[in-house]
């Protein structure tokens, strides 16, 4: 089945046919509310901007509304030509890379979608946040604002965390309020900085402390251990251990937490509760990331220093877009070091190095990928560099601790080279 145009706007009927007839049922089905929804403009172009925290936050948006609103999306979901189309059909269209820097095309599909008269719904904070609090904007959303020269309304959303954190494997079932901000426009004589905190304020979001009344659920810890990859007490990474989809517990000191469906936790004989983030932000501490010891010395070169090591793990390479087809290299083991990462092959023992300074991002995506973005040679000859990313897929440890490993040591080399 061939892919779709990305470039060609699709007619939307089939987009509006599902909304009419699921409307009503998934607004109950989500306990959608609104509040100030009324004041959004019923017709004509408009950027709307949300924090995002749920799967389905661009649904629910568009549930309230009630038009077909364009969204760029992960590459994730453009990959199979089938589900391509679908969301082709339902307006979406992929950001080629990270909000961070969308590439041309998107931009291109954002400025066509707004000339026909439709909404634009982006997320500024370029992804899911993991512990329920709005993450910060990036400064191109100021830069595309400006180009799209069109009123701004903030959205903001609440009980979108509790209802479906990023690290659980299932929803639960809890009433999610969109609070709908007056349009606002900005132009030419408001500095990035200024756009940038006026965002920040409109959809900032701490869902740990938003008071809800009841939330249903089963297996509350599941897929916990993706967000908290250390024990908090003995700091032994990849410590915790899931029981009964109720309890954490730690395989080296024995300490247990219990886990409820607030995303909230308690240490077992204690009475207070705390919420899951105050232990999510004690994973990561500057002092802890020292060399370690391992048996990949052969592989390394000189005084090279290895920061973090994975278990055996998939490596796959997948062409930049709209070329989705992934290809699996090997399984084996990941190496972040000093000068970069090193993959060594399992079955023949060879590796396959990407340097710092030929890596342009990373990221994290379906809660067991760790994604980067590299340059290369296609052959010795050539003076041009191509692109491509890597997919390390890490099934049976979290790859969110790859993100500060790697800007830490990233950063260290990046001083050790100024200092040259």
């Amino acid at each position: 089945m061939p892919m779709i145009d990305p470039n060609k706007i699709p007619k939307l009927y089939f987009y509006r046919w599902l909304l009419y007839w699921f409307q009503p049922i998934f607004k109950r089905w989500f306990k959608l509310r609104a509040e100030g929804f009324e004041i959004v403009p019923k017709e004509g172009p408009y950027l709307i901007i949300s924090n995002h925290s749920h799967k389905l936050d661009q649904f629910f948006i568009n549930v309230i509304i009630r038009r077909p609103i364009f969204n760029p999306g992960s590459n994730e979901y453009f990959r199979n030509p089938f589900k391509n189309l679908f969301m082709w059909a339902m307006s979406g269209f992929s950001r080629w890379r990270e909000f961070l820097s969308p590439s041309l095309r998107s931009v291109r599909y954002m400025r066509n979608s707004i000339k026909l008269g439709h909404p634009l719904a982006i997320y500024p904070e370029g992804r899911r946040n993991w512990d329920g609090e709005t993450r910060h904007i990036f400064l191109s959303t100021a830069k595309l604002i400006r180009l799209l020269k069109v009123p701004v309304v903030a959205v903001l959303s609440k009980g979108n965390y509790l209802a479906w954190p990023r690290w659980a494997n299932k929803p639960r079932k809890c009433p999610i309020t969109l609070h709908f901000a007056k349009p606002i426009t900005f132009d030419q004589k408001n500095t990035d900085e200024e756009i940038i905190d006026w965002i920040q304020k409109a959809i900032y979001n701490n869902d740990n402390y938003t008071k809800i009344g009841k939330i249903r659920g089963k297996r509350p810890a599941e897929g916990l251990t993706r967000l908290l990859w250390r024990c908090p007490i003995c700091r032994k990474i990849e410590g915790l251990t899931e029981i009964s989809g109720k309890i954490l517990s730690c395989t080296q000191c024995n300490k247990e937490w219990e886990v409820n469906l607030y995303c909230y936790m308690r240490e077992i004989g204690k009475n207070s509760w705390k919420p899951i983030k105050e232990y999510a932000d004690l994973m990561f501490k500057e002092e802890e990331i020292v060399p370690i010891e391992h048996s990949f010395v052969d592989y390394l070169e000189n005084d090279e220093q290895v920061f973090l090591l994975s278990d055996v793990i998939s490596l796959f390479r997948e062409p930049i877009y709209p070329y989705h087809k992934l290809k699996k290299i090997d399984e084996g083991n990941l190496l972040l070091t000093d000068k970069g990462l090193l993959f060594i092959k399992k079955n023949d023992g060879h590796s396959i190095r990407y340097a710092f300074d030929t890596i342009s991002w990373r990221s994290t995506i379906n809660n067991f990928i760790f994604l980067i973005e590299y340059e290369y040679y296609r052959t010795f000859e050539s003076e041009n560099t191509h692109k491509d990313f890597a997919r390390f897929e890490m099934l049976n440890e979290s790859c969110l601790k790859w993100e500060p490993f790697y800007d830490f040591v990233r950063n260290m080399w990046m001083l050790k080279g100024r200092s040259m």
